[in-house]
């Protein structure tokens, strides 16, 4: 089938990174592929035109945007819509309707628009958000829980001279714990907390590690955990190495995955965690929660009780290898067999298939 994929930021945020590993995915299946984006050059361009894939950057702001758009899914056929942030949403509301082709959104945070009311198919990363969309009287029977996949096998296969690099860049050898949080430096994304925890393995008799991957490295918050890790004083325990795209790499080296973050719809990096073996660390009630609740892959932080109690917790998994290693294991099998590319790619065609898709369906419509 020839599958429109539409998406209105081409910055480097999850978001991004979920509706690339959704092109990448469906490409690979052999389906037929068109990206549009915003701009010409960007992180999502860039990446789709490095898969040989079509891209056309529009502005999402013209009426011209729309004649190129249904001369576009006229000409080439396309049989369905998939849409991903609000902007790309609105107008592929509008294509549907000027074209009668099928549509279908990702909703990648938690915030629900005016358009998810009248959209017949809706998927959602998070039983979270299918909750808040039940609470906007949106009928049930139009939203689909598929949760992303991931590159399992590049987490559970790092690279060893990468994996060698970052030991001796990060001096692992020299810490008894080690947490990784990955995330862009915002202000939800909670690494107070991370810190907390750090201060808290000390006080119990550890010499524990905090990887902070993401940027930017620079800005008010980012100056503000400079602050606080000196009052802190664990200078020594928190390592900051930008955005990179060793992930697996440096997760293999670590104990923990952290995501304590506020106003989460999933947490996908908690997912990479589990595939690297690395137990997570979630909040209570947010979407990576589920992942706790569901599969029993971690522990979850829970802002009223502080960080202390959680210490204890995990500290006392940590202490016990063979209990460790066991739940490191059932982690990576849980990744092993929910959260392929493979599995995310399969639900989604199933998805186009009951909005009545079938290959070369588009052709000829008008």
């Amino acid at each position: 089938m020839h599958i429109l994929q539409m998406i209105s930021k081409n910055d480097r945020y999850g978001a991004q990174r979920i509706f690339l590993d959704q092109v990448a995915v469906l490409h690979g299946m052999g389906h037929r592929i068109t990206v549009i984006g915003c701009a010409t050059d960007g992180y999502v361009s860039d990446s789709v035109r490095a898969m040989g894939i079509p891209y056309h950057g529009i502005s999402w702001r013209k009426i011209s945007d729309i004649f190129f758009l249904k001369k576009l899914i006229k000409d080439s056929g396309v049989d369905i819509i998939h849409t991903t942030l609000d902007r790309a949403d609105y107008v592929g509301m509008l294509l549907c309707r000027l074209t009668r082709r099928p549509m279908v959104s990702t909703m990648m945070t938690l915030r629900c628009h005016h358009g998810y009311r009248i959209m017949k198919d809706v998927v959602v990363l998070s039983k979270k958000q299918q909750i808040l969309l039940d609470s906007k009287t949106i009928w049930s029977a139009r939203i689909s829980v598929i949760r992303p996949g991931i590159d399992v096998q590049r987490f559970t296969h790092p690279d060893k001279e990468r994996q060698s690099f970052w030991k001796r860049q990060l001096k692992t050898d020299n810490f008894s714990i080690i947490f990784c949080h990955v995330s862009n430096l915002l202000p939800r994304k909670a690494h107070l907390a991370s810190l907390e925890l750090m201060v808290a393995c000390k006080k119990r008799g550890e010499n524990p590690l905090l990887i902070i991957i993401g940027d930017p490295l620079k800005g008010e918050y980012y100056e503000t955990l400079l602050r606080r890790i000196a009052e802190l004083e664990i200078r020594d325990n928190v390592c900051f190495t930008g955005w990179t795209a060793d992930l697996p790499e440096i997760l293999s080296l670590s104990h923990f995955s952290t995501l304590p973050s506020d106003h989460e719809a999933l947490g996908v990096v908690l997912m990479e965690g589990m595939a690297a073996g690395t137990p997570i660390i979630a909040r209570e009630g947010e979407g990576g929660a589920e992942l706790v609740d569901e599969y029993g892959s971690g522990f979850l932080y829970r802002p009223e009780e502080g960080v202390d109690i959680l210490a204890e917790e995990l500290l006392r998994l940590h202490r016990d290898p063979v209990r460790y290693q066991a739940l490191s294991d059932a982690c990576k099998k849980t990744a092993e067999e929910e959260f392929t590319l493979s599995r995310f790619g399969e639900r989604l065609v199933a998805l186009y298939n009951r909005c009545g898709v079938s290959s070369g369906s588009g052709a000829g419509k008008t």
